[in-house]
């Protein structure tokens, strides 16, 4: 069975660039997809496969990558999850209170094919097949 990755963001383009990305370049994951927090979370609470990895945004509506984060960590079930932060801004006050809520590691978000595939290769390879051999 492939692994399953989360990506959760609320810009629909960067979303679809992410889903041609695994499809063409990384097929052995398989990858869902959600517009925000809440409707993650609620995936959460009713599907049985857990994600290896979760590739969460920082900034969007609602929910915002912080407060979802948040929700994750006070569930025992999901904190050990790996969260990946995922954001265009490089604040270094944004990035440290990523890691403050529990992030795993926080990126810049890449735009293009080419760093897309690059960086979710390892990102991927770090999280989901070296630490993810480690969490029951």
């Amino acid at each position: 069975m492939k692994p399953l990755i989360y990506v959760i963001d609320d810009e629909a383009d960067y979303l679809q660039l992410v889903r041609y990305v695994f499809g063409e370049f990384l097929p052995e994951y398989t990858v869902l997809s959600f517009p925000g927090g809440e409707a993650m979370l609620n995936s959460l609470e009713t599907d049985l496969k857990r994600p290896a990895l979760l590739l969460l945004d920082l900034h969007m509506p609602g929910m915002s990558g912080l407060q979802t984060l948040g929700q994750l960590k006070t569930r025992a079930d999901w904190k050990l999850i790996p969260v990946v932060m995922v954001t265009s801004a490089t604040s270094e006050g944004e990035i440290q209170a990523c890691y403050q809520a529990g992030a795993n590691s926080c990126l810049v978000k890449p735009m293009s094919i080419l760093s897309m595939t690059k960086l979710f290769k390892q990102v991927c390879a770090y999280w989901v097949n070296t630490s993810g051999s480690v969490i029951p």
